[in-house]
């Protein structure tokens, strides 16, 4: 497909600046560090690559399929490569294969996700290209160039890689439209390769019939092949491969307007008969007819091809729910009420006409509601003929614009006549005439603040005027009729009737957006507005929301012509608050305090919780994550986890399942009851210090009564204790004149016995603040981890800062590191160091094994459970380890551990 980009301001999408094609780089398999760590760290993706470089020719499946990366195994053309590629048969056996896939089973998402890391820190800067692109897409067409670029895909000229077949591997058939490249016919097979953005996806049912076509269709393109393809972030993609079209687009032609009237009828003949031959026999109403869409197949006589299959709806459905790309000014005013019939696209061909006349495109209305109701001036085409053509086309009112049965007779010579529609009689709102309710329920929805003062008292006419004048009870009268009992749901009127006549709208509640997005919005933003989502979500109105169109492609897919989100939002979200509700009265019923006193606005904000947990992905996790500091976090740490009610809702939060009701519930409740449970924690906790310092000062009385205890047994016994003599047996020495001696008897052994029962209990109270040591141990330990990181990654060639910020950190430290007064203590530190044996200096795992170390030291030295004496020496050696890291650390100058830091830095700033 060619797309070339509209230079035109008011384009629905910006320009996206190609890589140059001279300077794309296809990377050697096998050659270069990131292959090797490719082969290395991602599974299967080594022998993959070394099979493409064994055999160049790999060609996709003729059929819709899905091109695999590493989680989902290798893929077709890979395993032919691989059994064609060096003639050896490689035989996998019993065992030895069952073990490969249990390694790849356990260890292959945690591998392929470091290997992607490695690829945006290492491999991404080396071609921009090659990354645009899926790499299964790349091993089967040679992108030559950028043709351009919109709001869905990004557009690439291209080559199949095996000239001689198709990109299915078939020969050339009907299907394969063989064109002369730019050198000639020797030039190659040249296709418009069209690469999806995330999220947008392709028409596979007109696909598949276009393909059946091949180029037997002169108003479609030939279709190449067409599938998904894995990107190098992990992200599924569309692709499809089209014929491409060199002479460029319809708007070549428009850019040299006005043209003489011979050419231009010649040009508005064959935009008919393509939009005739789409409408009739492929029986699609093509939503986005503009002059990028029409690519020319031939110039004399013009033949056209209409193209962005993105934008084709079958013809059989009035309705489409969705969202499907418009340009806005070649859209006819009907589209916004969710209408994609046959007269749209009528319409943008009259705008085209005017083009063609004037060389612009024609003044319309300042909104949607004034272009829906006024005629467009067409004044501006200098012959009479042309100008009932452009009015013609350009009918405000579907049932009266002109189709391919008036354009051809108009063609003939003829002068169709412009049938004047029937318009009602008119409602007045807000000094503004609304003849139908599509452009009323656009009024009152885009001024809610005067239509909800206006529905309060005029619902009966408005009533009236859809039961007689406009004669239509498809709108369902209770949101009216109920009005007299509950004028607060005046709003939830107004979005019955958006929803009902202008589904093209994005929703909206009291003026605020309440598409998916929308909720979210209102949900993780300012309180404020959380009254208003809960009060959206009680009425009901995301129910009515939900019948608006939507960009998700799930929702497209599904074919409810409903937003899923906004259904599940609608209904999961009361559910959770229901258990909610039931949670804390019960809580309040055990004799929970505080409850009772819960604010309104604090029930709103649980409200836009449960509504964040619903439709965010990521909320729970953040949310767990919040729950969880509540323990250790300095600054967001609280007394909460001492209350062991709040401790349960916060496990079954933690521990369950993201999307189910009651882990929600649970998520909710804990963030409700968060302030609650901080004052009850803070008690609970003031209570458990207050039995902790009973239970030490117990163990201390003990302590001291069994020490004081054993003493004055000793000294009893010693002092009851005398030597006496017999017989036969020795006697006691005589008194010395020189006063007691130490050794002169068991009195002289008292002051002994008491320095060690004192030594005993200094150190008993010194190893009860052993475990401080940790403040210093773990810091060292950390540090030590960083080191041992930029040790790694930094290597021997050095580092080269890529961005502005991390060179202006990076640079102090290696200055520091070569300054003659600090080299002086760098030396010093790198001598202390060296004395270390078996040359553990110089190797890159000491920083880290010390680190493990500091660890292990500081958890023994916080164990009471061990002995004192242990305790303490694992005080001294954290004390000495954290010496000694401090000399390590200091003898490269702290510049690996900079290194070890700004190196990641570098990449995340620099990605």
């Amino acid at each position: 497909m060619v797309t070339p980009d509209q230079p035109d301001p008011a384009a629905p999408t910006q320009r996206i600046e190609p890589t140059p094609a001279q300077t794309t780089t296809r990377l050697a398999t096998g050659h270069g560090r990131t292959r090797w760590v490719t082969r290395i760290l991602r599974p299967g993706g080594g022998a993959s690559e070394d099979a493409g470089s064994a055999d160049s020719t790999r060609t996709l499946e003729p059929r819709t399929r899905v091109l695999r990366g590493a989680r989902g195994g290798v893929s077709t053309s890979a395993r032919t490569s691989r059994s064609r590629g060096t003639g050896a048969t490689a035989t996998f056996r019993g065992t030895a294969a069952r073990a490969d896939a249990r390694w790849r089973r356990v260890f292959g998402p945690v591998l392929e996700w470091f290997a992607r890391l490695i690829g945006r820190m290492v491999v991404g800067p080396a071609s921009e290209l090659d990354y645009a692109i899926p790499a299964e897409l790349r091993r089967a067409y040679n992108v030559r160039g950028h043709i351009g670029a919109g709001g869905e895909a990004i557009v690439y000229l291209a080559e199949p890689v095996d000239q001689r077949t198709a990109p299915g591997g078939s020969p050339p058939s009907a299907g394969a439209n063989v064109r002369a490249g730019p050198g000639g016919a020797g030039g190659g097979r040249r296709v418009a390769l069209k690469v999806y953005r995330p999220g947008h996806d392709i028409n596979r049912e007109l696909l598949d019939r276009l393909r059946a076509r091949g180029t037997a269709d002169p108003h479609t393109p030939a279709i190449h092949g067409y599938g998904y393809a894995r990107s190098s972030w992990g992200e599924e993609l569309a692709w499809e491969a089209q014929e491409y079209f060199a002479e460029g687009s319809l708007r070549s032609l428009l850019d040299e307007a006005p043209l003489p009237e011979e050419r231009a009828r010649a040009i508005v003949a064959a935009v008919a008969d393509c939009l005739h031959h789409w409408q009739d026999s492929l029986q699609h109403n093509h939503t986005d007819v503009k002059p990028e869409n029409l690519l020319i197949r031939d110039l004399d006589p013009p033949v056209f091809a209409l193209t962005d299959f993105g934008g084709a709806v079958r013809a059989t459905m009035s309705r489409v729910y969705g969202g499907l790309a418009i340009t806005e000014d070649y859209a006819a005013p009907e589209v916004v009420e969710g209408r994609r019939e046959a007269p749209a696209a009528w319409w943008s061909l009259g705008i085209m006409v005017h083009e063609l006349m004037t060389g612009r495109r024609p003044e319309r209305g300042e909104s949607w509601l004034t272009a829906r109701t006024t005629d467009i001036d067409v004044s501006g085409i200098p012959d009479e003929r042309w100008r009932l053509l452009a009015r013609g086309l350009l009918a405000p009112v579907p049932s009266a614009r002109w189709g391919h049965d008036e354009v051809r007779a108009w063609l003939d010579g003829e002068r169709p006549e412009i049938v004047a529609a029937r318009r009602h009689a008119p409602l007045v709102f807000a000094d503004v005439s609304h003849d139908d309710p599509p452009s009323l329920a656009f009024d009152l929805l885009d001024r809610s603040d005067k239509g909800e003062v206006w529905l309060r008292t005029h619902w009966p006419s408005l009533r009236t005027w859809l039961d007689r004048e406009v004669n239509d009870y498809t709108f369902d009268r209770a949101y009216l009729t109920q009005l007299d009992a509950h004028p607060e749901r005046v709003h939830l009127a107004i979005s019955a009737l958006a929803a009902h006549y202008v589904p093209g709208m994005p929703p909206r509640y009291r003026g605020h957006e309440i598409s998916a997005e929308g909720v979210l919005g209102l949900a993780a933003g300012e309180r404020s507005r959380h009254a208003l989502l809960r009060e959206a979500i009680e009425l009901g109105a995301l129910d009515l929301a939900a019948r608006h169109w939507c960009g998700h492609p799930a929702c497209r897919a599904d074919g409810a012509r409903r937003c899923a989100l906004l259904e599940r939002v609608q209904h999961e979200v009361p559910l959770i608050m229901e258990q909610v509700a039931t949670t804390t009265q019960r809580l309040q019923s055990t004799g929970v305090a505080g409850i009772t006193g819960l604010a309104g606005h604090e029930w709103d904000t649980a409200w836009a919780t449960a509504a964040e947990l619903v439709l965010d992905p990521e909320a729970p996790a953040r949310h767990r994550r919040l729950l969880r500091d509540q323990s250790w976090h300095p600054s967001r740490r609280s007394d909460a986890p001492h209350a062991p009610w709040w401790r349960e809702q916060r496990r079954t939060g933690l521990r369950g399942r993201a999307d189910e009701v009651t882990t929600n519930a649970a998520l909710v409740t804990a963030s409700l009851l968060l302030p609650i449970a901080t004052a009850a924690g803070s008690a609970q906790r003031e209570l458990e210090r207050a039995n902790s310092r009973a239970r030490w000062r117990g163990r201390w009385q003990s302590t001291t009564d069994a020490v004081g205890g054993g003493w004055a047994r000793v000294r009893e016994r010693l002092s009851t204790a005398r030597p006496t003599g017999t017989a036969g047996g020795p006697t006691s020495p005589a008194p010395s004149p020189y006063g007691p001696q130490p050794w002169a008897g068991p009195d002289a052994q008292r002051p002994k016995e008491r320095r060690r029962a004192d030594r005993a209990m200094k150190q008993i109270l010194r190893s009860m603040g052993a475990g401080k040591c940790r403040r210093f141990a773990y810091p060292a330990a950390l540090l030590g981890f960083l080191d041992t990181l930029g040790r790694v990654l930094r290597g021997p060639d050095g580092f080269f800062p890529a961005t502005e910020t991390v060179r202006s950190l990076y640079e102090p430290l290696v200055v520091f590191g070569s300054d003659d007064r600090s080299n002086i203590v760098v030396s010093l530190a790198k001598n202390v160091v060296g004395l270390l044996p078996g040359g553990v200096a110089d190797q890159w795992w000491l920083p880290a094994v010390l680190g493990a170390i500091l660890v292990l030291l500081g958890r023994a030295a916080a164990n009471n459970r061990r002995k004192a004496r242990t305790q303490l020496g694992a005080f001294r050696l954290a004390v000495v380890g954290s010496v000694l890291m401090a000399m390590v650390l200091l003898s490269t100058g702290f510049v690996m551990l900079g290194a070890g830091v700004l190196i990641p830095l570098d990449a995340l700033l620099a990605g």
